[in-house]
Order: structure tokens, then C-alpha cells, then sequence
């Protein structure tokens, strides 16, 4: 459902398909916040106008199609560049429901994450993000939910780790991560990167393994299962899904499916299609 607040040029949606989300379009507002926090990751993504966000001491302006992405707990401020107005978006996901997406994408339980990477998000992801959440401001639909789900996952995968992960400097680990997922069709080589970075294979997946607890191997065929479940679960066949994560064949996407999540894709396409069925 969308509502507005009285005598406040604002917008909140929200979904019983999709409680973990609710967003915010504020509009043409000049209103100054003091330093705060959220419990949520949060997600603001600039319309028009320009704001200053501060945070860990320092000021960045951010104008119209940036994003920035903010840690729960992370204290900031978001205000207006000279006094002129700026309309934006906020998204406020549940914390626990990143926790539980990151738990199984690395194995493990996770209870607290922390960023990797640089807080702006790239402007391909900026662009679909927007183009979803402006629909779903409008009307919602099943299938924009499942697209804005499916965006929010790749945000989560690619730029949030483990507490126990991170590190301060931008490491090797860190960027081969970035290689592998920038790229993680069937030509992708965990030998070419090492030479491309000029290191030996040995040393990027000993540096991989260390901070993210498993091979480049084993991650980039996870994200492969991960992604193809989330296609399957969007309606793609599993031939598609396979092709579309960088297998050759479906007996590959068979293989990784059994191995990392003890179920075949069918299986997988069956549960859902009975879930679906009982909404």
C-alpha cells in the first residue's frame, strides 16, 4: 500500500509480500535532519536537487541519480545544499532480512555485516532500482516485488560481507570478489585475474579464502546457485537460468544446485511453484 503524511510532501509504500521494505519518496524538500541512525540498511537514491550526506566525519554532496548505501547504526545526515529543495527516495530494509540472505550465501550464521566497498552503488543498479520502486509508488505488482527483491540480494552480495570478514584497507580479497562477480560468465578465470593483478593463483585464493572463509571457486558457483534460484523463482526456465549464470548446460546448474543446496533445481522450481499456489 502507498500513503501519504499529511501537510509533508512525502510518500511511504509498503507490502504485506514484501515486509521487509518500505520505502519513502520525499519531494521537493528543503527539511534539515540532525545526526541519526536506522536500525535498517538503508538505501537513498537522489531525484532532483542535491543533498549532503555526513557521515564518519566527513561531508559528500550527492546529486540527481546517485545512491548511497548506510549500514544500520550508522550515524548521518542527510541535508540540503544551500537551502534548495531535492527529492528522494529511502529505503529501509530489515536488518535480519539481510542477515538471513547473507547467511546463506556464505554458510554461515550472520548476525552483523559490514560494507566493503565504496557506499555509492553504480549507476546500472541506481537506474533499475529507481525505474521499480517509481512503479511500485504507483501500483503494486507481484512481479516489481520480486524484481526489487532480486536487485536488493545483488546489492547485498556484492558490497556487504561478515563482520568477521571485513577489513579496513582494500584488500586483494576484495577485489578479486569484484573481478568474479563483474564478470562471472563461462569465460571467467581465477587464473587470468591473478595474473592480470600480478599475483600467483595460489596466493589470491589463500588471500580469498582467508577473509571470506571459502574458495573463489566455491563463492562464484554459490552466487551462481543463488542468482539461478532467484531467476527459476522469477518464472525462468532452468535451461535459461543455467545459461543465464555462466554454465554451459543444465546438467552443470544440476550438479551445483545438488551440491550447494542438497535439492535439484526442479525440486527447487516445484516448491515454489506450490508455495506460490497457497498465497
Amino acid at each position: 500500500m502507498t500513503y501519504c503524511v499529511r501537510d509533508v510532501n512525502q510518500k511511504f509504500w509498503s507490502s504485506r509480500c514484501a515486509p521487509h521494505v518500505t520505502v519513502r519518496l520525499t519531494q521537493e524538500s528543503t527539511q534539515r535532519y540532525k545526526a541519526h541512525c536506522h536500525s535498517e540498511l538503508s538505501i537513498g537514491i537522489i531525484e532532483s536537487g542535491e543533498t549532503c550526506l555526513s557521515m564518519d566525519g566527513e561531508d559528500v554532496v550527492l546529486g540527481r541519480g546517485d545512491a548511497v548505501l548506510i549500514l544500520p547504526e550508522r550515524v548521518h545526515a542527510c541535508n540540503p545544499v544551500n537551502g534548495k529543495p531535492r527529492t528522494y527516495y529511502m529505503l529501509y530494509i530489515d536488518r535480519c532480512w539481510c542477515c538471513d540472505v547473507l547467511s546463506g550465501f556464505f554458510h554461515q550464521k550472520v548476525t552483523h555485516f559490514q560494507c566493503d566497498r565504496s557506499l555509492r552503488l553504480p549507476s546500472e543498479t541506481v537506474l533499475k532500482l529507481h525505474r521499480v520502486i517509481s512503479a511500485l509508488m504507483v501500483s503494486s505488482s507481484e512481479a516489481l516485488i520480486t524484481e526489487m527483491n532480486d536487485i536488493l540480494f545483488s546489492v547485498l552480495c556484492s558490497y556487504c560481507v561478515p563482520v568477521r570478514f571485513f577489513v579496513n584497507d582494500m584488500c586483494l580479497a576484495y577485489e578479486v570478489r569484484k573481478r568474479l562477480l563483474d564478470s562471472f560468465g563461462p569465460s571467467v578465470s581465477i587464473d587470468e585475474i591473478a595474473h592480470d593483478l600480478g599475483y600467483s593463483t595460489e596466493t589470491v585464493i589463500r588471500h580469498f579464502k582467508r577473509h571470506f572463509g571459502i574458495t573463489p571457486k566455491s563463492f562464484l558457483n554459490n552466487y551462481r546457485v543463488e542468482k539461478a534460484k532467484s531467476l527459476i523463482r522469477n518464472g525462468m526456465t532452468i535451461v535459461d537460468a543455467a545459461l543465464e549464470v555462466g554454465y554451459s548446460d543444465q546438467s552443470q546448474l544440476h550438479r551445483a544446485f545438488v551440491h550447494y543446496t542438497a535439492a535439484t533445481p526442479g525440486q527447487f522450481q516445484n516448491i515454489r511453484s506450490i508455495f506460490d499456489n497457497k498465497q
